[in-house]
């Protein structure tokens, strides 16, 4: 059982994991058992000193519907502790699939939500936008970029003459500078278009908190910029 990338923070040394996990939406599940006694258990804590490894992941852990195991580890409290996460809104979806191990094909995890995320991060990395130059774009235009690859998509699956070309009504409603229309195939489009609109909920998100008075929610600072 590989321990998710999240569990390597520290903050996860000297706080319960449910208390770090569930302010960024996750429901958490944990199950506490005892580490085997030498007396009560002489099989099961040879097998554990042994190879501490191969009995955890032998222990059974009966996961509810829609969870997803992140890790299974041992304490200095003589316990073993077995976690399973669900994401219950899209920032922590996205924090579970940060993690490729958590998001390829075997995994409860559609890798589709690391490919956005993964642009989304591609977006801010490379091309040099961020949340305080989304901020800057009040007529919806992020808005419109995602409708733009989104509908060269759509042209793309009902037109072959679209696969390969460059223009196309997403090239004519374009928002911004011809230079920054990219387009490519349809799940590379689709892909962009995602990673735009969630750019575009986290500026809805902080303009409704700005204009509250109120702290940029968790995770906002995490999405956001443009094309």
């Amino acid at each position: 059982m590989q321990t998710h990338q999240l569990l390597e923070h520290p903050l996860f040394e000297e706080t319960r994991i449910d208390q770090v996990l569930e302010p960024f939406g996750f429901e958490v599940h944990t199950e506490i058992l005892d580490l085997p006694c030498p007396h009560e258990d002489p099989v099961g804590f040879e097998a554990f000193e042994k190879t501490p490894s191969a009995y955890l992941d032998g222990l059974e852990f009966d996961i509810l519907q829609g969870f997803t195991e992140i890790a299974r580890f041992d304490t200095e409290d003589s316990e073993i502790v077995l976690v399973a996460v669900r994401a219950k809104t899209a920032f922590a979806q996205l924090l579970l699939c940060a993690d490729s191990s958590f998001a390829g094909p075997s995994s409860n995890t559609s890798r589709s939500y690391i490919d956005v995320y993964k642009e989304r991060m591609r977006q801010l990395s490379t091309e040099g936008f961020s949340r305080e130059r989304d901020d800057g774009y009040r007529d919806g235009d992020i808005a419109i970029a995602a409708c733009c690859y989104a509908e060269m998509a759509a042209c793309q699956s009902l037109d072959r003459k679209f696969a390969e070309a460059s223009y196309g009504p997403g090239h004519e409603h374009w928002p911004w500078d011809k230079n920054w229309w990219k387009p490519s195939d349809p799940r590379r489009n689709l892909v962009k278009a995602g990673a735009l609109i969630l750019a575009e909920i986290e500026r809805l998100d902080r303009a409704d908190t700005k204009l509250s008075g109120g702290e940029i929610p968790v995770g906002a600072s995490d999405v956001g910029g443009a094309a």
